[in-house]
Protein backbone atom coordinates (compact mmCIF):
# COMPACT_ATOMS: atom_id res chain seq x y z
CA UNK A 1 0.00 0.00 0.00
CA UNK A 2 1.56 3.41 -1.17
CA UNK A 3 -0.77 5.62 1.33
CA UNK A 4 -3.43 5.21 3.59
CA UNK A 5 -6.14 8.34 3.76
CA UNK A 6 -8.28 8.27 7.31
CA UNK A 7 -11.98 9.04 7.58
CA UNK A 8 -13.12 12.46 8.69
CA UNK A 9 -16.06 13.51 6.90
CA UNK A 10 -17.61 10.14 6.98
CA UNK A 11 -18.47 7.28 9.02
CA UNK A 12 -18.06 3.78 7.76
CA UNK A 13 -16.64 2.33 4.57
CA UNK A 14 -19.79 2.30 2.74
CA UNK A 15 -19.92 6.02 2.62
CA UNK A 16 -16.40 6.14 2.17
CA UNK A 17 -16.92 3.99 -1.09
CA UNK A 18 -19.78 5.76 -2.49
CA UNK A 19 -17.98 9.14 -1.64
CA UNK A 20 -14.90 8.50 -3.46
CA UNK A 21 -17.10 6.46 -5.97
CA UNK A 22 -18.65 9.55 -7.00
CA UNK A 23 -15.16 11.95 -6.72
CA UNK A 24 -13.13 9.50 -8.52
CA UNK A 25 -14.04 9.47 -11.91
CA UNK A 26 -12.58 8.84 -15.20
CA UNK A 27 -12.65 12.90 -16.32
CA UNK A 28 -10.55 13.34 -12.93
CA UNK A 29 -8.01 11.00 -14.29
CA UNK A 30 -8.11 12.32 -17.56
CA UNK A 31 -6.32 15.55 -15.63
CA UNK A 32 -3.35 13.16 -15.37
CA UNK A 33 -3.92 12.94 -19.06
CA UNK A 34 -3.90 9.24 -18.83
CA UNK A 35 -7.73 7.29 -20.17
CA UNK A 36 -8.92 5.00 -17.21
CA UNK A 37 -11.46 2.25 -17.22
CA UNK A 38 -12.88 1.99 -13.76
CA UNK A 39 -13.91 -0.97 -11.80
CA UNK A 40 -16.31 -0.81 -9.09
CA UNK A 41 -16.10 -3.75 -6.62
CA UNK A 42 -17.27 -4.54 -3.07
CA UNK A 43 -15.21 -2.37 -0.98
CA UNK A 44 -12.62 -1.39 -4.00
CA UNK A 45 -12.34 0.65 -6.66
CA UNK A 46 -9.90 -0.16 -9.11
CA UNK A 47 -8.80 1.84 -11.90
CA UNK A 48 -6.49 1.01 -15.02
CA UNK A 49 -5.06 2.97 -17.92
CA UNK A 50 -2.24 2.26 -19.96
CA UNK A 51 0.91 2.31 -18.03
CA UNK A 52 -0.98 1.98 -14.76
CA UNK A 53 -2.90 0.63 -12.05
CA UNK A 54 -4.68 2.77 -9.27
CA UNK A 55 -6.29 0.07 -6.18
CA UNK A 56 -8.41 1.80 -3.48
CA UNK A 57 -9.61 -1.13 -0.95
CA UNK A 58 -11.83 0.53 1.73
CA UNK A 59 -11.55 -0.58 5.47
CA UNK A 60 -13.28 0.13 8.78
CA UNK A 61 -11.23 3.77 9.43
CA UNK A 62 -9.15 3.98 6.19
CA UNK A 63 -9.18 3.89 2.45
CA UNK A 64 -5.84 2.51 1.47
CA UNK A 65 -4.37 3.32 -2.12
CA UNK A 66 -1.98 0.86 -4.09
CA UNK A 67 -0.57 2.79 -7.05
CA UNK A 68 1.44 0.88 -10.14
CA UNK A 69 3.14 2.67 -12.30
CA UNK A 70 5.10 1.78 -15.88
CA UNK A 71 8.76 3.30 -15.98
CA UNK A 72 7.91 5.99 -17.87
CA UNK A 73 5.34 7.32 -15.61
CA UNK A 74 7.20 5.81 -11.87
CA UNK A 75 8.69 9.71 -11.92
CA UNK A 76 5.46 11.05 -11.15
CA UNK A 77 4.42 8.68 -8.43
CA UNK A 78 4.50 11.04 -6.00
CA UNK A 79 2.72 14.34 -8.03
CA UNK A 80 -0.25 11.97 -8.59
CA UNK A 81 -0.22 9.98 -5.08
CA UNK A 82 -0.43 13.60 -3.58
CA UNK A 83 -3.46 15.02 -6.20
CA UNK A 84 -5.35 11.65 -4.99
CA UNK A 85 -4.72 12.19 -1.40
CA UNK A 86 -5.71 15.80 -1.47
CA UNK A 87 -8.81 14.76 -3.98
CA UNK A 88 -9.66 11.47 -1.44
CA UNK A 89 -9.52 13.83 1.75
CA UNK A 90 -11.80 16.37 0.65
CA UNK A 91 -14.70 13.78 0.57
CA UNK A 92 -14.10 11.07 2.97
Amino acid sequence: MDLEVGFNKTNNKEEAYEAVKNAITPELLEKFKVKADIAYNMDNIQATGKGFTLDMNFMDEKVGLTVKLSLILKPLKGTILDSLEKQIKRVV
